[in-house]
């Protein structure tokens, strides 16, 4: 990741993208926020941000297809796209990888767990565990595509993030216990 990097925050509520601007602001990205799905298609070919985070509920288009309008503009296309939704089922995993999100999060999320995700897809090969015993939550096949070629990168206490190599889909798995 270089310093400084342009993420286009897309949320219509004030308290959130407050709250994700200082954070991200906080970790060394620039930051532009957007209110509105059109506003934020505006900005796309003028700013070309490295990462998009995208609430799905926007006031005048979904995010599913500022998405996908996004990937669609030629200087949209190495925008790296990061969904918030209150939906984080397996149907929510295979929409994001079809609108061409590299990972999602429940929506509120929190800052720090919101910038930790912006790094991971900006940065895809680093963060890795250092051991397989790291590495153990969660799935092994990836939600959106069902490739077996996932491959853990962050561990945060009981929180695994795993990216898949086939479609490069990202998400993060919980532990419900410890063991």
């Amino acid at each position: 990741m270089s310093a400084g990097e342009l993420v286009l925050l897309v949320d219509d509520v004030p308290d959130h993208a407050t709250n994700y601007e200082a954070a991200l602001t906080r970790h060394g990205f620039r930051v532009q926020r957007a209110t509105r799905g059109e506003e934020a298609l505006a900005l796309v070919p003028s700013l070309l941000p490295s990462c998009a985070v995208i609430d799905l509920r926007l006031p005048d288009m979904s995010g599913w297809d500022l998405c996908k309008e996004i990937g669609a503009h030629p200087r949209g296309r190495k925008v790296r796209l990061i969904v918030l939704t209150p939906d984080v089922s397996k149907m929510c995993a295979a929409d994001s990888a079809k609108a061409g999100c590299h990972a999602w999060l429940a929506h509120p999320a929190g800052a720090d767990e919101l910038v930790r995700t912006v790094k991971q897809v900006l940065d895809l090969h680093q963060d890795a565990p250092q051991s397989t015993d790291e590495a153990l939550l969660g799935l092994k096949v990836c939600p959106a595509c069902e490739s077996d070629q996932v491959r853990a990168t962050l561990r945060v206490g009981a929180v695994q993030y795993y990216c898949c190599r086939g479609c490069s889909f990202c998400w993060r798995v919980e532990a419900l216990t410890s063991n």
